[in-house]
């Protein structure tokens, strides 16, 4: 029998007291001799039986199960997550060691090793102090730098030439603004060099020889049917100092753009 709290009558054991419907508080008993023990106690304290709710039980197996459980899911995760950062990584060391480190600076020969102190192709140094004559001797590619003024001469000359025919049929004399476009277009193309001892050394020679030959190309556009001089006689320094300054600008201002139809350096 168990006492109601609500109207203190004695009703059979049940959860509801069937008088008033209040619920009713079981007290606990032990399963081996039946005395009533509190709901914290562990053991019995009449004949010492280890008490443990079967709920309690289930609840403290099953949370270890959901954590397995839950462990479980993630190790996959975890590990395709590793996998794919080491491919991420391993990648990203392929793209870095297939990248060239450095380029030669004479012949533009791709370097992928960081300590390599010399190209393996002409067996300059790749790196050094470019104001010192050392460095001013291994910056002038002396080879190109020729080739390139013989195709400036050339091509400067015969422009010059179609200019001076243009320009003969105008009552004043305009020859030497056709010198100076032809010096701007060519020395501007075959001059565009990555540093500028190199692009000024074009420039000068190229309008040096081109100042030499300004009164002979004149007179073969008039087909020598009178001779000419210009700027005086000094027309080479003129167009020397004019070369110079368009073979610096052309390296400095006009190289990215003049590389996208013709890379000298890469050239030959």
């Amino acid at each position: 029998m168990v006492k109601c709290p609500e109207c203190g009558k004695e009703v059979k054991d049940s959860n509801f007291c069937n008088l008033c419907g209040a619920k009713l508080n079981k007290p606990n008993l032990c399963p081996k001799c039946g005395s009533q023990i509190d709901d914290e106690s562990i053991f019995c304290p009449e004949c010492g039986e280890k008490i443990m709710d079967e709920e309690k039980k289930d609840e403290k197996s099953s949370k270890p199960e959901k954590k397995e459980k839950k462990s479980e899911k993630e190790e996959p995760l975890k590990q395709e997550k590793e996998e794919k950062t080491e491919e991420k990584d391993a990648a990203s060391k392929k793209e870095s060691e297939d990248k060239p480190k450095e380029t030669c600076p004479h012949c533009n020969t791709k370097i992928y090793d960081n300590n390599v102190d010399f190209c393996p192709e002409c067996g300059k140094p790749i790196t050094f102090d470019i104001q010192s004559f050392e460095g001013i001797k291994y910056t002038i590619q002396l080879k190109k730098v020729i080739l390139f003024t013989l195709i400036s001469i050339l091509f400067s000359s015969l422009l010059s030439i179609i200019f001076s025919l243009l320009l003969g049929m105008s009552p004043t004399d305009l020859y030497p603004v056709g010198f100076f476009i032809s010096l701007l277009i060519i020395v501007g193309i075959f001059a565009s060099f990555k540093d500028l001892i190199n692009g000024g050394l074009v420039g000068i020679f190229t309008g040096l020889v081109l100042g030499l030959l300004s009164g002979t190309i004149v007179e073969l556009s008039g087909g020598f049917t009178f001779s000419y001089v210009m700027f005086s006689g000094y027309a080479a320094i003129v167009f020397t100092i004019f070369g110079a300054i368009v073979g610096v600008l052309s390296t400095k201002f006009l190289r990215n753009s003049v590389s996208k139809f013709i890379d000298v350096e890469k050239l030959f």
